[in-house]
């Protein structure tokens, strides 16, 4: 196995451990690793879009924790767009790009349940760009990252369906 599919390998890892908490300040911090070897693996596979989103990725994550701002979430889509328009050599290489808008957008405006529909809406289109690059440990990744964002969403909605038998029926 070379380097760059040991990276994405390695992300897949670290996007799953996040999506598995509960709590959203760890899923970000858990997403900060997972978008820092990410963007390894796509800068060893010779991806400049891809790796342009992953640093922007890294300060749209690292800010939504200390900020709900829409006119910062507006600023990181403008420099998203702008760059990736730049840069795309094809037309697959706008998938990034469409996942950073999402994420961006989920990141900064909700939380909980939505947060995650955000994110697994982010992923679907990851994983559609991983599939067309082969991208090995990125459609592993993406999968999993999905699979952990739904049984994630399931067993929230369980906790929240359990609260909301206690308050009804003490």
């Amino acid at each position: 196995m070379d380097l760059a599919q040991m990276a994405g390998w390695f992300a897949a890892g670290a996007a799953i451990i996040a999506m598995l908490q509960k709590s959203d300040l760890r899923l970000k911090q858990g997403l900060i690793i997972h978008t820092v070897l990410y963007g390894i693996h796509f800068a060893l596979l010779g991806l400049p879009t891809a790796v342009i989103s992953c640093v922007i990725a890294l300060a749209r994550i690292s800010l939504s924790i200390y900020t709900r701002s829409l006119l910062c979430a507006a600023v990181l889509i403008i420099i998203s767009v702008a760059t990736a328009l730049a840069v795309s050599r094809s037309t697959v290489e706008i998938l990034p790009l469409a996942a950073s808008v999402v994420l961006t957008l989920s990141l900064f405006r909700f939380d909980g349940i939505k947060l995650r529909l955000g994110l697994l809406a982010g992923a679907v289109l990851w994983l559609i760009h991983n599939i067309y690059v082969q991208s090995w440990g990125g459609i592993c990744l993406e999968a999993c990252f999905c699979l952990s964002t739904l049984w994630g969403l399931w067993t929230m909605v369980q906790e929240q369906n359990e609260n909301s038998k206690k308050e009804v029926c003490p």
